[in-house]
């Protein structure tokens, strides 16, 4: 009799086992930031509103259509920006990282227009695509969630 009831509770352990690995459960995407996201989150806000203002001066610069040190600026001091925004765009919420890397990546290829322009003298095209970069950047700060 132990041999039949001993094959029994194995069947139903191995049955139990089966319909558990077959079940899933819905990992659900937070829909709000928690106080250690938020605080994460502003440890990197000094950074980027630094790098904003940076951005004024690069503009600057261009008015003053000094080609070389546009360029300068742009690896240089602005050399920074890449990183910190990449780990910005990590913390935050799905819907808004997707946008973030997106303007991540916008800013970056008006960075490079810049420079392409810079190089090849064309104010014309350093001015349109700076506005851009300034703009992807302003979107960038508006995706960052308040203390």
């Amino acid at each position: 009799m132990t041999r039949p009831r001993s094959f029994f509770a194995l069947m139903m352990s191995f049955l139990m086992a089966f319909l558990v690995s077959c079940s899933s459960v819905e990992a659900k995407a937070p829909t709000t930031y928690t106080a250690a996201q938020i605080q994460q989150i502003q440890r990197y806000v000094p950074t980027i509103t630094e790098l904003r203002s940076r951005m004024d001066k690069l503009g600057t610069l261009i008015q003053k259509q000094n080609w070389v040190d546009t360029r300068t600026y742009i690896h240089g001091p602005l050399g920074d920006l890449r990183g910190t925004m990449k780990s910005v765009s990590a913390s935050l919420l799905p819907q808004a990282q997707k946008e973030a890397v997106d303007l991540t990546k916008s800013l970056f290829s008006d960075l490079v227009n810049i420079d392409l322009a810079a190089k090849d003298l064309d104010y014309a095209k350093v001015t349109s695509s700076y506005q851009k970069a300034v703009d992807d950047f302003d979107a960038f700060l508006q995706l960052i969630p308040k203390a």
